[in-house]
């Protein structure tokens, strides 16, 4: 191997379910289906997303191959984690981490949830846990945030969880028919700790 060619470590995989602060992350299954179209088919739901509202069929073919892959083994893949809350198993929400592409070091946080938890601090405290998981797990030094301008909610919760608007790209994708202006937030490894704390 030449000397210039870094081998990229392979994120260290937490146990699951991952459990922190009353709720449970742990990679979606194909038996998550009904919940997650229950949600992902909603108009208001997927206004936001890169999707139009689900089908039974897309949430079968989205879910296939999240499910497929569970653990982060290449940069450039996602792993899509079910939120569980309480005492019922079923899935009220995911948080997506993307592993970097052109960067190991770096990474993406998503996320989607059911109106039925908004509200309730469960949407905190998953993506609480999954940055917990992307700086103290997979190592990473940077995860990025993006959302649709108009997102006021995602850009609120990314806010809350300490990450900062870095830049504004206005109507920087077309989506759905239109020209959509997106906000960029981000976080430190090293800004973490104080915040997660917390």
């Amino acid at each position: 191997m030449p000397s210039d060619v870094v081998k990229i470590p392979l994120p260290a995989q937490p146990d699951y379910p991952f459990m922190a602060d009353g709720v449970r992350l742990r990679p979606v299954a194909l038996a998550d289906v009904p919940a997650v179209n229950a949600y992902r088919s909603l108009a208001d739901v997927a206004r936001y997303l890169p999707h139009p509202p689900h089908t039974v069929a897309d949430t079968e073919l989205t879910l296939s191959s999240m499910a497929a892959q569970r653990e982060l083994s290449a940069p450039g893949q996602w792993l899509d984690l079910a939120v569980e809350y309480g005492q019922s198993h079923q899935a009220v929400g995911e948080v997506l981490l993307k592993w970097d592409a052109a960067n190991w070091r770096r990474g993406e946080i998503g996320f989607v949830f059911s109106p039925d938890v908004q509200g309730k601090g469960i949407a905190f405290a998953a993506c609480k846990a999954a940055l917990d998981i992307a700086f103290n797990h997979f190592g990473w030094h940077r995860v990025e945030g993006i959302c649709d301008a108009r997102n006021e909610k995602s850009a609120a919760l990314m806010a809350r969880l300490g990450m900062r608007l870095e830049a504004t790209f206005v109507e920087a994708d077309w989506c759905k028919g239109e020209w959509i202006t997106l906000h960029h937030y981000a976080i430190l490894n090293r800004e973490w700790p104080a915040h997660g704390a917390s």
